[in-house]
């Protein structure tokens, strides 16, 4: 298994923060994965979430993506195909929060 890895980069005026996640999000992981969207909503209406690079969520990665969007502005960077794209679909969160693929 892949242990996942988050970054933040905090945005300017111009640009909301972004949090990049790489690897899988899981039950074992998830609650740093959401330390680290809090962090970055932290004085922020608007929080971009790239998440081109993970392989696998589980649900608790996606109960914590619903949590941000329900108080957040939320836009999610996946992978034009695969897994994460469909899961986004298949829960909903598509419907929550904006979705943009990344080729």
């Amino acid at each position: 298994m892949a242990e996942a890895q988050f970054r933040v980069t905090v945005g300017s005026d111009v640009e909301s923060p972004h949090v990049v996640a790489d690897g899988e999000i899981d039950l074992a992981n998830v609650s740093q994965f959401q330390d680290v969207m809090a962090k970055a909503t932290t004085g922020s209406a608007t929080l971009t979430v790239d998440l081109s690079q993970v392989s696998y969520c589980d649900s608790a990665a996606v109960r914590a993506l619903f949590a941000v969007a329900a108080s957040t502005d939320l836009t999610m960077i996946v992978a034009a195909e695969g897994p994460i794209k469909t899961l986004l679909g298949i829960s909903g969160l598509d419907r929550v929060a904006t979705v943009v693929t990344e080729e």
